[in-house]
């Protein structure tokens, strides 16, 4: 009778545009106005790196705009009652933090409360603010919140204790830099619209802290869509932590610039601006590239990481584990049991220096779609 879409990537709405255009699920659907124009935005990059490698035919960019023209776009604690016969039945968007415009939802009836959780944030970061789950400093839940007849929730990171969110990124940055720091490309895996835009802010604000690195390395976003995903956040700040949405207050501040990160959209851009070294006329630029699809299944990301692990002074930094059965949750396994598969049961993930995996095996399938020539065309 209704769809209430959660988060803007295609973990959470993924098969919405197929179930849409092929199966008849016309009913009402409704995200949050962010989650609306960046989950459009995910969709249109996953089918054009669908497209660019296979003849894929289950929904196009058209299905997509069709399917999102049918959602209704709600603020968050913006109540809205279900049309027709379910019109006593009362749903609300709150803040989940982790992606911009994510929602936990409440569905009301009366007394009734069902409260629909899944991947929130409970801490504050560089450009969201935490969930709504959580009020004040103390980090209680919110009362209106607290007693729901129903919970329904996740447990993607019940099995991992994980160190304090400033120690991560901090591991995370000193990984980038080991490989920087030895000459060294870096592939970061992202998806298109979602987590990607806190990974960018976070290493745009790292970046200009070190002028060699500055002057060795470029920081590129690697996204068939990567223009439009850079304005679109930019139009979206209202939705974003209130570190950001102050800087709109600064008559010289750009709210989400990102000016350290050169967006291209295609492989032929990347080479052309790697070739382009402001420091020498024959030698290749090296980088840093947050390129999409965070599985490395498809996409930029995956011609990447073909094109540079041959190169033991190249290195892959993963900011999450990648779908299931993807080369990037592969490659996280692996790395998982060279690390941490000694550990206790129970006991905190360890922070460890780039690891090499030594004989380690990821298998990738790799399609093309190449032109026809001569006897082919016959």
């Amino acid at each position: 009778d209704a769809v209430l879409l959660s988060h803007p990537d295609a973990a959470h709405l993924g098969a919405y545009p197929l179930a849409f255009s092929r199966y008849g699920m016309t009913c009402p659907a409704y995200a949050t106005q962010a989650a609306h124009l960046m989950g459009r935005l995910c969709m249109q990059d996953v089918v054009r790196s669908l497209k660019a490698r296979e003849e894929f035919v289950l929904f196009d960019e058209r299905d997509v705009d069709a399917a999102f023209e049918n959602i209704t776009p709600l603020q968050y604690s913006q109540p809205k009652s279900l049309s027709g016969k379910h019109s006593d039945i009362v749903i609300t968007a709150h803040a989940a933090g982790h992606t911009i415009g994510g929602a936990i939802w409440t569905i009301s009836n009366g007394a009734e409360v069902v409260l629909y959780a899944i991947d929130f944030n409970q801490m504050n970061e560089k450009h969201l603010n935490r969930c709504s789950l959580m009020e004040g400093s103390t980090g209680t839940v919110a009362s209106r919140l607290m007693r729901p007849s129903l919970l329904i929730t996740d447990s993607y990171n019940a099995l991992y204790k994980l160190p304090t969110r400033a120690k991560r990124a901090e591991c995370f940055l000193d990984s980038i830099h080991s490989a920087v720091k030895r000459g060294g490309n870096v592939l970061v895996p992202v998806d298109s619209t979602a987590r990607v835009l806190e990974i960018a802010y976070v290493i745009n604000e790292w970046w200009p802290k070190d002028k060699r690195r500055r002057d060795s390395h470029a920081l590129f976003l690697l996204a068939r869509c990567g223009r439009k995903t850079k304005s679109f956040a930019q139009s979206l700040v209202g939705w974003m932590a209130d570190s950001i949405e102050s800087q709109l207050s600064d008559k010289d501040g750009k709210p989400f610039e990102l000016r350290h990160v050169t967006v291209v959209q295609s492989m032929d851009e990347l080479d052309r601006k790697m070739r382009s070294d402001p420091k020498s006329r024959t030698r290749a630029r090296k980088a840093v590239v947050l390129a999409t699809l965070e599985g490395m299944s498809l996409g930029y990301s995956q011609e990447l990481f073909v094109r540079w692990t041959s190169d033991k002074s190249n290195a892959i930094v993963l900011p999450q584990r990648g779908p299931p059965k993807s080369p990037t949750r592969d490659l996280f396994n692996k790395w998982w049991e060279h690390t941490q598969g000694n550990l206790p049961r129970n006991s905190p993930m360890k922070l460890v220096a780039p690891t090499l995996l030594p004989g380690a095996e990821v298998q990738v399938t790799i399609k093309r779609r190449v032109p026809l020539e001569g006897s082919e065309l016959d």
